[in-house]
């Protein structure tokens, strides 16, 4: 599976994480013929069993062949990451492969309470209905938030481009507000930059919310430009992404990373593959990395990457800890079933998964500010280099 190989590296089928949300998508055709070349007509629970016993990055156990129906076999493997697609589903990941999404222009964390705005972008519905960073977003539709995991908040936030969804919303001193949103189709913008002056300094700023096609150039432009300004640092904020492509993933780390292991990639049934930096790195400009909660996966290989190379300062809290890799096969009758193929592990062999990415300096940012503590924090740091 080269770098150009397409790897699902995200924890859920989500259309608004980082703003729209980006996923990496690997697709593969479940056998459906048999010995004789004579094609064979199976249940939806058959051909995700044959993926299961063909693709899976552990071995299959007899509770999992022995379960009754598709759901059955799906809970007794205890894998969240290892789900069933409609055709529906499978069809907005097909979309979203090819960098169309839909959402109302928005980035959040997780927070007690709810999911805390932590950015908006002008023009589109979050923005245009008033929607700040620092408010708090308590209820989606009918259902309240706080009692929810992380993962129902993403699914209700979920939709076809055009349809609506109301949002409760509370900031500081403020009573709570209900706001409707419409849903659109857009193209995922990669990268967003800008200067900040700190300390009589200027500093570089870049937000990627995911890992799509083109990302890593982009930012070795940026990157190259800082180092060619003589700018006292860059500033990578890896808040709210939630993965994407493991090869952009790759190449955004040898922008900072000189040599050595980025990340390696293993399963039951693929062989170890270790991701090295490629020797072209950026001058050695300082670095600092934002994460949070829900930074994951491919941005976790980032930071991991650089905080293990020694090239980066990494400012936040823990990350989300998504370190298993996600494939999707597509089935007779329309479906597909996304499973996990394989882990991955940082130098050292460190992993990933369960445990996340802990950052060298710990902010955390509360709900109800407009202050970015994180990325004061960061600044700080870097003034010290």
């Amino acid at each position: 599976m080269g770098r150009r190989g397409l790897i699902w590296l995200v924890a859920v089928v989500s259309l608004l994480i980082a703003f729209f949300g980006s996923f990496e998508l690997h697709s593969r055709g479940v056998s459906t013929v048999g010995g004789d070349g004579t094609a064979q007509a199976a249940t939806v629970r058959e051909q995700v069993v044959r993926a299961l016993q063909q693709s899976y990055y552990l071995p299959i156990n007899k509770a999992v062949l022995r379960a009754h129906g598709l759901h059955g076999v799906l809970r007794a493997l205890h894998d969240p990451y290892t789900q069933y697609l409609s055709p529906h589903a499978y069809q907005l990941v097909v979309t979203e492969e090819q960098s169309r999404f839909v959402g109302v222009g928005m980035a959040f964390t997780h927070a007690p309470g709810g999911l805390a705005v932590t950015a908006t972008l002008p023009g589109l519905p979050a923005a245009a209905a008033g929607l700040r960073r620092g408010d708090l977003i308590t209820q989606i539709g009918l259902e309240p938030l706080a009692r929810l995991s992380y993962r129902r908040d993403l699914r209700l936030l979920r939709g076809p481009a055009g349809s609506r969804v109301s949002l409760v919303v509370r900031r500081a001193h403020q009573a709570p507000r209900t706001v409707t949103l419409e849903r659109t189709a857009l193209d995922l913008p990669n990268v967003f930059s800008r200067s900040i002056r700190y300390h009589g300094r200027v500093y570089t700023y870049v937000r990627l919310p995911g890992f799509v096609a083109g990302v890593a150039q982009r930012i070795r432009d940026l990157a190259e430009r800082a180092s060619n300004d003589h700018r006292a640092g860059l500033i990578l904020d890896l808040r709210g992404n939630m993965g994407g492509l493991l090869d952009e993933a790759v190449s955004v780390a040898d922008v900072f990373q000189d040599s050595g292991m980025v990340v390696a990639t293993h399963g039951l049934h693929q062989p170890r593959h270790v991701y090295s930096a490629d020797d072209r790195a950026v001058a050695h400009l300082p670095v600092a990395v934002l994460v949070d909660s829900s930074t994951a996966s491919a941005a976790e290989v980032v930071a991991g990457a650089l905080q293990r190379a020694h090239r980066a300062v990494v400012v936040g809290t823990r990350s989300f800890g998504k370190g298993t890799v996600q494939a999707v096969q597509p089935l007779q009758g329309g479906g597909a079933l996304k499973l996990t193929v394989a882990v991955f592990s940082l130098a050292g062999g460190e992993r990933v998964n369960r445990r996340g990415i802990l950052p060298d300096v710990r902010v955390v940012n509360r709900p109800f500010t407009r202050v970015d503590e994180v990325l004061r924090r960061a600044l700080g740091v870097l003034a010290q280099k």
